[in-house]
């Protein structure tokens, strides 16, 4: 077997044949003859082509079949159907009693001792195009599955290894083909040639162009909600997460940067992640590959793969390998080689593995006290109510999420009064302090805007208060009497025969949803831009932003348009309420003129080459997956073959667009003068700016960067001074103007969103222009420099400009922040819909 491989090993280059040393292969007079290798399932040497995920997925699944020792957890589909595969390696007794195991496992967060073996899950390549790590688990399935060495039997009777290859199965699959693609027989270390720079979106990220190392905690994809799931199944002892970096460097391991953890990281977790690394070094030193530590990472954000882990319970490791993304790579340090890559991540998981086997003890201990003495008691308890403020379906998404990562919850049995403030069954949610998840409930809804160190690797606050725009109360009793397991059922209403009209609260969740379905049925639904009352059986006051459908209908009869409507009330789970009159008891009359017709929505999104791939992603995501909006994605490269009037809304994500020149410019303002509305964010800004699209006027960067106090600073000053000029991701607070068309349905004067870049708007003298700004104080959590905190406060964040019959929104940030920013939604809905029809 192994001279079968050598020899085809011989097809390659001297410097690929040297790299292809198969460490991964167990010694011949160790190996169980009977499993096939991944070179003689491929017909090639592992490495010599990216693997594709169905071909893991292949290979998996004759393991399973070949190997006692291997069986496979199914954890989904990813959003283009790729079925996301975890093997269950273990020895042939502990596969033949995973029930029981598994039963055990379910107990952990009880807090009680635990017998039973070790879980190591090693999770590959979440970023599609970091994937040495995708073939170093295939490597090491079969490794596994095959060697009869004596420390791997010892392994697999006392531990249940977990191996995920692909986290990302749409990024990887769309990597391999395009470095396949552009692969020569020669390999190829040139830096500029075509196979080491994809096109735009890369294959680091899903379909929806999400970075899902960043969803551990929001879970707004499914691969991340398979993942979380298998998770909390396992409950793994210890988590290995293995990744790719700059080519121009080596191999990191954790620990990260000390004082860049997460102050509720226990510090026995960062203790015995120092212990394992001793186990990574001696792997790498063996290589003689260099290596870094405590250096360049952190492990704060606890919606990574490796930062998750550490407060739920479990260790978490970052692994980070030089990328040759191709085959071979120059460098400063010499090249960069696939097949030497994949050795290396096959090397720190055998360190991973014989590092857990040799802490086993220390790891059970230190999950059994992490979750000690914290069991949800019956009777009387204190925790804290979450409303989502006349809105069932935020409250239903939170339920969701807090069922995903099994945090303990009730509904409200009763209306409960805490704070100054009402909760109603309706909308409210009870999380109980006392539970095995507080830790991870802690840093949920963390709010600190200290920090030791205010160098961030991602965001440095993911308050979830904030992201679902939730009503708070701390330190509530309640009595099991006030509460209720499952939600309050609401009546079933029919919906009379004789009405003349229908409404809807625009501030239910799943109304822009309902809207859209309207109208794809081309039914007319207008928007009320005024306040109004009318009279049933009680008065109803109905606020700015609810919507009118008339029975009367030109393509249906009223029968028909009540049959569509009490359907879609039921499907999505919204009232409408019927009204025989149009006359209004207070405000406006149903007739009125100032009940604006909403017009179809037919945007544009601008993509490819000079945007934003992730901002993008989760606008494609909002319009498609959650509004249902046919939505076409166009390269800025071909905008100007392409007539604009045939579009609604022309939405520009953050992003340089170098490729728009003025004539363009010029055809997208007589877009907006015709009607059109160009919505924009973030750096897009700078390119209205300059092409004069924009009234309002920006703040330089050289403005921002006068803010800063430079004087007396000497060079070793220097990284400090850049994390405070970087907002790397702060919650910062928006003070709404409540009757502006673009904040209908809000139910609040404020908003709070996630900001993450320098960028402002200079005071605006012009009226009705600003639809929102900056708080006063602005930061709610997280870390942002006083400097800017100073400049920024009172300042436009949110603009809309008239432009002819169109119009401008400009947005200072990005409101739909990894599509995990539910409080925020409903603004840029309005967007869509009620700019500029209802500012006439």
């Amino acid at each position: 077997m192994l001279k079968t491989l050598l020899c085809t090993c011989a097809l390659l280059s001297p410097l690929a044949l040297a790299a292809q040393t198969p460490d991964w292969y167990p010694p011949q007079h160790h190996t169980l003859r009977t499993i096939q290798t991944p070179a003689e399932f491929l017909g090639y040497p592992l490495g010599e082509w990216h693997l594709r995920h169905d071909q893991i997925n292949f290979y998996l699944n004759q393991l399973a079949t070949q190997s006692p020792r291997v069986s496979l957890e199914h954890t989904g589909q990813s959003h283009e159907a790729r079925q996301q595969l975890t093997a269950v390696v273990t020895s042939a007794d502990n596969q033949q009693n995973l029930a029981g195991i598994l039963a055990a496992r379910a107990t952990v967060k009880q807090g009680r001792d635990v017998n039973g073996p070790l879980v190591v899950w090693l999770a590959y390549s979440i970023h599609g195009d970091e994937a040495s790590g995708a073939h170093a688990a295939t490597a090491l399935a079969y490794y596994l599955a095959a060697s009869d060495e004596p420390w791997v039997n010892k392994l697999l009777d006392e531990a249940i290894v977990l191996i995920t290859p692909s986290q990302n199965p749409d990024g990887l699959d769309r990597f391999a083909t395009w470095v396949n693609g552009h692969k020569g027989n020669v390999a190829v270390a040139d830096n500029h040639s075509r196979e080491h720079n994809q096109d735009w979106p890369r294959g680091r990220f899903n379909h929806y162009l999400a970075d899902l190392n960043r969803d551990w905690l929001f879970l707004a994809h499914p691969e991340s909600q398979g993942r979380v799931a298998l998770f909390h199944k396992w409950q793994p002892h210890y988590l290995g997460d293995f990744h790719e970096m700059g080519h121009e460097q080596s191999y990191f391991f954790q620990p990260g940067v000390p004082q860049r953890t997460h102050p509720l990281t226990p510090a026995i977790n960062q203790q015995l992640t120092e212990k394992l690394a001793e186990f990574h070094r001696a792997a790498l030193d063996a290589r003689d590959q260099p290596y870094f530590s405590r250096q360049g990472f952190d492990d704060f954000y606890y919606g990574k793969g490796s930062t998750y882990p550490d407060i739920n319970g479990t260790v978490g490791v970052l692994f980070e390998q030089a990328s040759a993304r191709g085959q071979l790579q120059e460098s400063a340090n010499g090249p960069v080689v696939l097949a030497e890559a994949i050795a290396n991540q096959f090397a720190t998981s055998i360190s991973s593995l014989k590092g857990a086997l040799a802490l086993q003890q220390e790891l059970k201990q230190y999950q059994q006290e992490f979750f000690r003495d914290k069991n949800i008691q019956s009777g009387r308890m204190t925790g804290m109510l979450l409303q989502a403020k006349l809105d069932p379906t935020r409250r239903d998404a939170l339920a969701s999420l807090f069922t995903q990562h099994q945090i303990r919850f009730s509904y409200l049995a009763q209306t409960v009064s805490a704070d100054n403030q009402t909760f109603t069954p309706q909308d409210s949610l009870f999380i109980p302090a006392k539970q095995p998840q507080q830790a991870l409930i802690a840093a949920m809804f963390d709010k600190r805007t200290e920090f030791e160190d205010a160098t961030f690797y991602d965001i440095s606050s993911f308050d979830l208060q904030s992201a679902y725009d939730l009503v708070m109360a701390s330190e509530v009793k309640l009595a099991d009497k006030q509460l209720r397991d499952a939600p309050p059922t609401e009546p079933k209403s029919l919906l009379p025969d004789d009405a003349v009209a229908y409404l809807i609260d625009w501030r239910h969740g799943n109304a822009p949803r309902l809207l859209q379905q309207l109208l794809n049925q081309e039914m007319i639904v207008k928007v009320a831009t005024g306040d109004f009352s009318l009279q049933g059986n009680t008065q109803m006051n109905w606020p700015a932003g609810s919507l009118l459908i008339p029975a009367k209908q030109q393509k249906l009869d009223k029968t028909s348009v009540k049959a569509m409507l009490q359907k879609l009330s039921q499907d999505w789970q919204i009232p409408i309420t019927a009204t025989g009159t149009f006359a209004a008891v207070s405000g406006r009359d149903l007739g009125s003129d100032d009940f604006k017709v909403i017009q179809p929505v037919r945007p544009l999104l601008i993509a490819g080459t000079g945007t934003s791939t992730t901002e993008v992603g989760e606008l494609w995501q909002f319009l498609d997956a959650k509004l249902g909006i046919a939505t076409p994605l166009v390269n800025a490269s071909r905008l100007e073959k392409i007539r604009l009037n045939q579009y609604s809304h022309l939405i520009l994500a953050g992003g340089g667009y170098s490729l728009l020149d003025a004539d363009l410019a010029d055809d997208i303002g007589a877009f907006m003068r015709q009607g059109g509305t160009v919505i924009a964010q973030k750096s897009a800004l700078e390119w209205l700016d300059k092409h004069k699209l924009m009234s309002a006027e920006l703040i330089s960067s050289r403005e921002f960067d006068k803010l800063f106090d430079v004087s007396g600073l000497g060079f070793a000053d220097r990284d400090n001074l850049n994390a405070r000029k970087t907002i790397g991701g702060a919650i910062v607070e928006l003070t709404l103007d409540p009757g502006h068309p673009i904040n209908f349905g809000l139910n609040s004067a404020t908003l709070p969103v996630m900001k993450n870049l320098v960028l402002g708007f200079k005071p605006v003298e012009k009226p009705f222009i600003v639809a929102a700004s900056y708080g006063k104080p602005m930061l709610k959590s997280g870390y942002l420099a006083q400097e800017y905190q100073d400049k920024l406060a009172g300042t436009p964040a949110v603009l809309v400009e008239t432009k002819g019959q169109g119009a401008l929104v400009a947005l200072a940030d990005n409101l739909l922040f990894r599509n995990t920013w539910l409080g925020a939604e409903k603004l840029y809905a309005n967007a869509l819909y009620f700019v500029p029809v209802s500012m006439k």
